[in-house]
Protein backbone atom coordinates (compact mmCIF):
# COMPACT_ATOMS: atom_id res chain seq x y z
CA UNK A 1 0.00 0.00 0.00
CA UNK A 2 2.49 2.28 0.66
CA UNK A 3 4.35 2.18 -2.84
CA UNK A 4 0.97 2.54 -4.42
CA UNK A 5 1.20 5.53 -2.56
CA UNK A 6 4.50 6.70 -3.33
CA UNK A 7 3.57 6.13 -7.35
CA UNK A 8 0.48 7.98 -6.73
CA UNK A 9 2.08 10.99 -5.37
CA UNK A 10 4.99 10.75 -7.99
CA UNK A 11 2.22 10.98 -10.88
CA UNK A 12 0.28 13.96 -9.24
CA UNK A 13 3.50 16.32 -9.11
CA UNK A 14 3.99 15.28 -12.45
CA UNK A 15 1.58 16.23 -14.10
CA UNK A 16 1.08 19.57 -11.85
CA UNK A 17 4.77 20.42 -13.11
CA UNK A 18 4.17 20.03 -17.32
CA UNK A 19 1.00 21.51 -16.54
CA UNK A 20 0.48 24.87 -18.01
CA UNK A 21 -2.20 25.65 -15.28
CA UNK A 22 -1.21 25.67 -11.41
CA UNK A 23 -1.61 21.88 -10.16
CA UNK A 24 -3.91 23.28 -7.10
CA UNK A 25 -6.62 24.51 -9.60
CA UNK A 26 -7.31 21.55 -11.36
CA UNK A 27 -9.46 19.08 -9.39
CA UNK A 28 -7.30 16.05 -9.37
CA UNK A 29 -8.66 12.68 -8.81
CA UNK A 30 -8.61 9.11 -9.91
CA UNK A 31 -10.50 6.98 -11.18
CA UNK A 32 -10.95 3.44 -11.88
CA UNK A 33 -10.54 1.35 -15.18
CA UNK A 34 -12.53 -1.67 -16.22
CA UNK A 35 -8.80 -3.24 -16.54
CA UNK A 36 -8.21 -2.57 -12.67
CA UNK A 37 -6.51 0.09 -12.49
CA UNK A 38 -6.83 4.02 -11.71
CA UNK A 39 -5.71 6.65 -13.90
CA UNK A 40 -5.47 10.63 -12.89
CA UNK A 41 -8.63 12.51 -13.80
CA UNK A 42 -8.70 16.18 -14.04
CA UNK A 43 -12.15 18.12 -13.14
CA UNK A 44 -11.25 21.08 -15.33
CA UNK A 45 -8.64 21.35 -18.51
CA UNK A 46 -7.85 19.37 -21.33
CA UNK A 47 -8.74 19.67 -24.79
CA UNK A 48 -12.12 20.57 -26.54
CA UNK A 49 -14.85 18.03 -27.08
CA UNK A 50 -14.56 16.43 -30.58
CA UNK A 51 -16.06 17.76 -33.52
CA UNK A 52 -15.42 14.60 -35.84
CA UNK A 53 -16.94 12.18 -33.88
CA UNK A 54 -17.16 10.12 -36.97
CA UNK A 55 -13.32 9.70 -36.82
CA UNK A 56 -12.94 8.92 -33.38
CA UNK A 57 -15.78 6.54 -32.45
CA UNK A 58 -15.82 2.58 -33.78
CA UNK A 59 -19.05 0.34 -33.88
CA UNK A 60 -17.90 -3.36 -32.82
CA UNK A 61 -20.85 -6.13 -33.48
CA UNK A 62 -20.56 -9.43 -32.06
CA UNK A 63 -22.57 -12.41 -31.82
CA UNK A 64 -23.53 -14.60 -29.06
CA UNK A 65 -19.89 -16.48 -28.36
CA UNK A 66 -17.81 -15.01 -30.41
CA UNK A 67 -13.88 -13.48 -29.34
CA UNK A 68 -13.73 -11.39 -32.70
CA UNK A 69 -16.17 -8.72 -33.42
CA UNK A 70 -16.60 -6.95 -36.60
CA UNK A 71 -16.61 -2.89 -37.59
CA UNK A 72 -19.81 -1.77 -38.34
CA UNK A 73 -20.78 1.93 -39.35
CA UNK A 74 -23.87 4.04 -39.83
CA UNK A 75 -25.25 4.03 -43.64
CA UNK A 76 -22.68 0.96 -44.92
CA UNK A 77 -23.18 -1.08 -47.72
CA UNK A 78 -23.29 -4.49 -46.33
CA UNK A 79 -22.09 -4.75 -43.12
CA UNK A 80 -25.59 -6.03 -41.26
CA UNK A 81 -24.95 -9.36 -42.81
CA UNK A 82 -23.81 -10.71 -40.11
CA UNK A 83 -26.64 -9.55 -37.95
CA UNK A 84 -29.39 -11.98 -36.99
CA UNK A 85 -32.41 -10.44 -37.64
CA UNK A 86 -35.25 -10.21 -35.05
CA UNK A 87 -32.42 -11.06 -31.98
CA UNK A 88 -32.35 -8.19 -29.41
CA UNK A 89 -29.79 -5.60 -30.24
CA UNK A 90 -27.83 -4.30 -27.15
CA UNK A 91 -25.44 -1.42 -27.63
CA UNK A 92 -23.07 -0.98 -25.19
CA UNK A 93 -21.07 2.11 -23.90
CA UNK A 94 -17.97 1.79 -21.38
CA UNK A 95 -16.63 4.39 -19.43
CA UNK A 96 -13.63 6.77 -18.64
CA UNK A 97 -10.24 6.06 -19.09
CA UNK A 98 -11.81 2.37 -20.65
CA UNK A 99 -12.54 0.42 -24.18
CA UNK A 100 -14.70 -2.15 -25.55
CA UNK A 101 -12.53 -4.90 -24.87
CA UNK A 102 -11.41 -4.92 -21.02
CA UNK A 103 -13.84 -6.33 -18.52
CA UNK A 104 -16.33 -4.38 -19.50
CA UNK A 105 -16.66 -5.82 -22.70
CA UNK A 106 -15.63 -9.42 -21.75
CA UNK A 107 -18.31 -9.90 -18.61
CA UNK A 108 -21.06 -8.84 -21.14
CA UNK A 109 -19.76 -11.03 -23.88
CA UNK A 110 -19.14 -13.98 -21.56
CA UNK A 111 -23.02 -13.69 -19.75
CA UNK A 112 -24.56 -13.91 -23.40
CA UNK A 113 -22.38 -16.75 -24.41
CA UNK A 114 -23.56 -18.36 -21.40
CA UNK A 115 -27.17 -17.41 -21.68
CA UNK A 116 -27.23 -18.94 -25.44
CA UNK A 117 -29.70 -17.44 -27.23
CA UNK A 118 -29.21 -15.19 -30.36
CA UNK A 119 -28.57 -11.92 -29.86
CA UNK A 120 -26.77 -8.82 -31.45
CA UNK A 121 -24.10 -7.16 -29.14
CA UNK A 122 -22.81 -4.10 -30.64
CA UNK A 123 -19.67 -2.10 -28.38
CA UNK A 124 -19.29 1.50 -28.47
CA UNK A 125 -15.63 2.00 -28.68
CA UNK A 126 -14.66 5.96 -27.51
CA UNK A 127 -11.78 5.32 -26.16
CA UNK A 128 -10.22 8.13 -27.79
CA UNK A 129 -12.50 10.59 -26.70
CA UNK A 130 -12.59 9.14 -22.74
CA UNK A 131 -8.73 9.02 -22.32
CA UNK A 132 -7.28 10.12 -19.05
CA UNK A 133 -6.36 12.45 -17.50
CA UNK A 134 -8.82 15.00 -19.28
CA UNK A 135 -12.56 13.74 -17.43
CA UNK A 136 -14.20 16.89 -18.50
CA UNK A 137 -13.22 16.56 -21.90
CA UNK A 138 -14.44 13.34 -21.55
CA UNK A 139 -17.86 14.40 -20.21
CA UNK A 140 -18.76 16.87 -23.19
CA UNK A 141 -17.73 14.51 -25.26
CA UNK A 142 -21.13 12.09 -23.85
CA UNK A 143 -23.39 14.21 -26.31
CA UNK A 144 -21.57 13.52 -29.55
CA UNK A 145 -20.97 9.74 -28.88
CA UNK A 146 -24.87 9.19 -27.80
CA UNK A 147 -26.07 10.94 -31.11
CA UNK A 148 -23.67 8.86 -33.26
CA UNK A 149 -24.68 5.66 -31.34
CA UNK A 150 -28.38 6.82 -31.97
CA UNK A 151 -27.61 7.52 -35.60
CA UNK A 152 -26.32 3.48 -35.58
CA UNK A 153 -29.17 2.40 -34.12
CA UNK A 154 -31.53 4.44 -36.83
CA UNK A 155 -29.73 3.11 -39.62
CA UNK A 156 -30.08 -0.52 -37.88
CA UNK A 157 -33.73 0.05 -37.74
CA UNK A 158 -34.17 1.04 -41.23
CA UNK A 159 -32.66 -1.82 -42.29
CA UNK A 160 -34.80 -4.37 -40.39
CA UNK A 161 -32.29 -5.38 -38.54
CA UNK A 162 -34.02 -4.43 -35.39
CA UNK A 163 -36.80 -2.55 -33.89
CA UNK A 164 -36.81 -0.10 -31.10
CA UNK A 165 -39.02 -2.41 -28.70
CA UNK A 166 -36.03 -4.54 -29.17
CA UNK A 167 -33.28 -2.39 -28.53
CA UNK A 168 -31.10 -2.22 -25.51
CA UNK A 169 -28.71 -0.05 -24.11
CA UNK A 170 -25.88 -0.64 -21.67
CA UNK A 171 -23.61 2.37 -20.23
CA UNK A 172 -20.95 1.62 -17.38
CA UNK A 173 -19.91 4.91 -15.40
CA UNK A 174 -19.94 8.13 -17.92
CA UNK A 175 -21.30 5.56 -20.55
CA UNK A 176 -24.42 5.69 -18.89
CA UNK A 177 -25.32 9.40 -19.63
CA UNK A 178 -24.45 8.49 -23.55
CA UNK A 179 -28.29 6.76 -23.02
CA UNK A 180 -29.34 10.20 -22.36
CA UNK A 181 -28.50 11.35 -25.95
CA UNK A 182 -29.33 8.13 -27.51
CA UNK A 183 -33.05 8.28 -26.42
CA UNK A 184 -33.08 12.31 -27.72
CA UNK A 185 -31.93 11.25 -31.40
CA UNK A 186 -33.51 7.90 -32.23
CA UNK A 187 -36.98 8.08 -34.84
CA UNK A 188 -39.63 7.01 -33.81
CA UNK A 189 -39.79 6.38 -30.07
CA UNK A 190 -37.78 5.13 -27.39
CA UNK A 191 -35.40 1.93 -27.09
CA UNK A 192 -36.98 -1.25 -25.25
CA UNK A 193 -34.11 -0.99 -22.17
CA UNK A 194 -31.68 1.16 -20.61
CA UNK A 195 -29.07 -0.63 -17.86
CA UNK A 196 -26.84 2.29 -16.10
CA UNK A 197 -24.29 0.61 -14.30
CA UNK A 198 -23.52 2.98 -11.49
CA UNK A 199 -23.62 6.36 -13.48
CA UNK A 200 -20.77 8.91 -13.14
CA UNK A 201 -21.16 11.73 -10.61
CA UNK A 202 -18.85 14.03 -11.19
CA UNK A 203 -19.91 17.42 -13.49
CA UNK A 204 -22.95 15.36 -13.49
CA UNK A 205 -24.61 15.98 -10.57
CA UNK A 206 -25.53 19.23 -11.05
CA UNK A 207 -26.25 18.74 -15.01
CA UNK A 208 -30.24 18.58 -15.75
CA UNK A 209 -31.84 15.38 -16.54
CA UNK A 210 -32.22 16.54 -19.85
CA UNK A 211 -28.18 16.06 -20.22
CA UNK A 212 -27.25 12.74 -17.75
CA UNK A 213 -29.31 9.71 -17.31
CA UNK A 214 -33.07 9.53 -15.89
CA UNK A 215 -36.19 7.71 -16.57
CA UNK A 216 -36.91 9.25 -19.50
CA UNK A 217 -34.28 7.81 -21.11
CA UNK A 218 -36.19 4.31 -21.90
CA UNK A 219 -39.15 2.98 -21.78
CA UNK A 220 -37.44 0.74 -19.02
CA UNK A 221 -34.59 2.59 -17.14
CA UNK A 222 -32.54 0.13 -14.59
CA UNK A 223 -29.83 1.21 -12.82
CA UNK A 224 -27.43 -0.69 -10.32
CA UNK A 225 -25.47 1.33 -8.06
CA UNK A 226 -22.06 0.10 -6.33
CA UNK A 227 -19.76 3.16 -5.85
CA UNK A 228 -22.38 5.61 -5.04
CA UNK A 229 -21.17 9.04 -3.08
CA UNK A 230 -19.51 11.99 -3.78
CA UNK A 231 -15.40 12.03 -4.80
CA UNK A 232 -14.97 13.65 -1.04
CA UNK A 233 -17.00 10.54 0.39
CA UNK A 234 -14.81 8.12 -1.96
CA UNK A 235 -17.37 7.74 -3.76
CA UNK A 236 -17.70 7.86 -8.02
CA UNK A 237 -21.65 7.45 -8.74
CA UNK A 238 -25.04 8.71 -8.00
CA UNK A 239 -26.69 7.98 -5.00
CA UNK A 240 -30.01 9.20 -5.45
CA UNK A 241 -32.11 6.85 -7.81
CA UNK A 242 -32.09 7.87 -11.62
CA UNK A 243 -33.98 5.21 -12.75
CA UNK A 244 -37.62 3.26 -12.94
CA UNK A 245 -36.13 0.72 -10.20
CA UNK A 246 -32.34 1.05 -8.84
CA UNK A 247 -30.56 -1.60 -7.09
CA UNK A 248 -28.13 -0.94 -4.16
CA UNK A 249 -26.45 -4.20 -4.00
CA UNK A 250 -24.18 -4.20 0.02
CA UNK A 251 -25.93 -0.27 0.53
CA UNK A 252 -24.57 0.60 -2.75
CA UNK A 253 -20.69 1.18 -2.18
CA UNK A 254 -18.13 -0.51 -0.84
CA UNK A 255 -18.74 -3.64 -2.54
CA UNK A 256 -17.59 -6.75 -0.46
CA UNK A 257 -14.50 -8.57 -1.46
CA UNK A 258 -13.13 -5.21 -2.43
CA UNK A 259 -9.77 -3.47 -1.20
CA UNK A 260 -10.03 -0.47 0.61
CA UNK A 261 -7.45 1.32 -0.97
CA UNK A 262 -8.04 1.29 -4.55
CA UNK A 263 -9.98 4.59 -4.96
CA UNK A 264 -13.53 2.85 -5.56
CA UNK A 265 -12.12 0.60 -8.91
CA UNK A 266 -13.15 -2.31 -7.63
CA UNK A 267 -16.70 -1.23 -6.48
CA UNK A 268 -17.18 1.06 -9.10
CA UNK A 269 -16.68 -2.50 -11.51
CA UNK A 270 -18.90 -4.70 -9.95
CA UNK A 271 -21.86 -3.07 -11.07
CA UNK A 272 -21.09 -4.71 -14.76
CA UNK A 273 -20.05 -7.53 -12.80
CA UNK A 274 -23.12 -7.89 -11.29
CA UNK A 275 -25.35 -7.46 -14.69
CA UNK A 276 -22.93 -9.75 -16.69
CA UNK A 277 -23.14 -12.79 -14.12
CA UNK A 278 -27.07 -11.97 -14.27
CA UNK A 279 -27.19 -12.88 -18.13
CA UNK A 280 -26.66 -15.90 -17.27
CA UNK A 281 -28.03 -16.43 -13.93
CA UNK A 282 -31.29 -14.92 -14.43
CA UNK A 283 -32.03 -16.24 -10.56
CA UNK A 284 -28.79 -15.18 -9.30
CA UNK A 285 -29.61 -11.55 -7.15
CA UNK A 286 -32.85 -11.86 -5.34
CA UNK A 287 -33.37 -8.09 -4.24
CA UNK A 288 -35.94 -6.48 -1.61
CA UNK A 289 -37.66 -3.30 -2.02
CA UNK A 290 -37.02 -1.53 1.14
CA UNK A 291 -36.98 2.07 2.00
CA UNK A 292 -33.44 2.31 3.01
CA UNK A 293 -30.43 -0.20 3.51
CA UNK A 294 -30.58 0.64 7.39
CA UNK A 295 -33.99 -1.36 7.65
CA UNK A 296 -32.94 -3.92 5.29
CA UNK A 297 -29.58 -4.89 6.90
CA UNK A 298 -31.68 -5.01 10.29
CA UNK A 299 -34.21 -6.99 8.94
CA UNK A 300 -36.93 -4.80 9.15
CA UNK A 301 -38.28 -5.04 5.51
CA UNK A 302 -40.90 -7.58 5.11
CA UNK A 303 -39.31 -8.02 1.68
CA UNK A 304 -42.82 -9.00 0.23
CA UNK A 305 -42.14 -7.30 -2.56
CA UNK A 306 -38.87 -9.14 -4.65
CA UNK A 307 -37.22 -8.42 -7.58
CA UNK A 308 -34.32 -10.56 -9.49
CA UNK A 309 -31.92 -7.58 -10.03
CA UNK A 310 -30.30 -7.60 -13.46
CA UNK A 311 -30.90 -8.27 -17.18
CA UNK A 312 -34.08 -9.97 -15.90
CA UNK A 313 -35.76 -7.49 -14.17
CA UNK A 314 -39.99 -7.17 -14.92
CA UNK A 315 -40.25 -4.21 -16.84
CA UNK A 316 -42.84 -3.29 -14.31
CA UNK A 317 -40.68 -3.03 -11.37
CA UNK A 318 -40.66 0.09 -9.67
CA UNK A 319 -38.44 1.68 -6.72
CA UNK A 320 -35.61 1.03 -4.81
CA UNK A 321 -34.03 -2.34 -4.03
CA UNK A 322 -31.73 -3.90 -2.03
CA UNK A 323 -29.50 -6.82 -1.71
CA UNK A 324 -26.25 -8.46 -0.27
CA UNK A 325 -23.61 -10.44 -2.85
CA UNK A 326 -21.09 -12.89 -2.43
CA UNK A 327 -17.23 -11.21 -2.22
CA UNK A 328 -15.97 -13.36 -4.52
CA UNK A 329 -17.58 -14.46 -8.34
CA UNK A 330 -19.99 -15.98 -8.46
CA UNK A 331 -21.51 -12.90 -6.50
CA UNK A 332 -25.22 -13.67 -6.92
CA UNK A 333 -26.52 -15.38 -3.70
CA UNK A 334 -29.64 -17.03 -5.63
CA UNK A 335 -29.91 -20.06 -7.62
Amino acid sequence: MKSQFFIICCVAVAFGVVSSVPFRERELFWYPTDKGTVVPAFLKGGPASTQAVEDDVEFWHYLAGEKNGRLVEPDCQGCTAAFVRGAPLVVLAHGFGSDHVGGFGNNHRNGFETRGEPVNLVFVNWSKLAQAPWYETAANNVKPVGEYSAKLINFLVAQGVATLDNTFFVGHSLGSHVANYVTLNTVGGKIRGVFALDPALPLFGVKEDNERIDPEDGQFVNVIHTSMGTLLDGGLAFTEPRGHVDFYPNSGKDQPGCPGFDFGACSHSRSYGYLGESIGRPSAFPACKCDNWEDYDAGRCTCLDQAPMGWDTPRTTRGVYYLRTNANSPYGQGS
